[in-house]
């Protein structure tokens, strides 16, 4: 399964250069299912406000239209499962990697999730590097620079 980082969701809901077209190509060679968590549902919501500046955007109502038809799969919070899961994930990672709360969470929902491929293009953060220590496939590929933080 693959699992929709806020920032993979919005570019393809929104034409973001660089990043839209990537995130098509791979929707397109991918059979697997695609996991929105709540939390990044709530983030695209956010994202998609403050890009249209408007809270009922046509983008949004694609967002909720994918969910309805079963395209992308709303995959609920489960708070104490997630909140564990992510405690685990900083307990193991946090002094190496430094990875973002909201992220970790994120991450920490993947694999709760059972997704193995993480879609992100956040590589101003550690969501991916984190992501990829926990042995998820990481889309786009990271880079250099991500590669040499890995953890062991």
């Amino acid at each position: 399964m693959n699992y929709l980082d806020a920032n993979f969701a919005t570019a393809v809901l929104v034409n973001i250069r660089g990043q839209s077209d990537v995130a098509e190509r791979f929707l397109r060679r991918n059979a697997q299912p695609l996991i929105l968590s709540e939390l990044a549902e709530l983030e695209c919501q956010r994202a998609l406000v403050m890009l249209t500046g408007k809270t009922d955007s046509e983008n949004w109502t694609r967002l909720q239209g994918l969910v309805v038809d079963g395209v992308w799969k709303r995959d609920p919070l489960l708070w104490s499962a997630v909140s564990g899961k992510a405690r685990q994930l900083i307990e193991s990672y946090g002094a190496r990697l430094r990875a973002g709360t909201l992220d970790t969470l994120h991450v920490a929902q993947a694999l709760l999730s059972g997704c193995t491929w993480f879609l992100s293009f956040d590589t101003n953060s550690n969501a991916r590097v984190l992501a990829a220590s926990c042995r998820l496939q990481v889309f786009p590929k990271l880079s250099d620079s991500e590669q040499s933080r890995l953890a062991g």
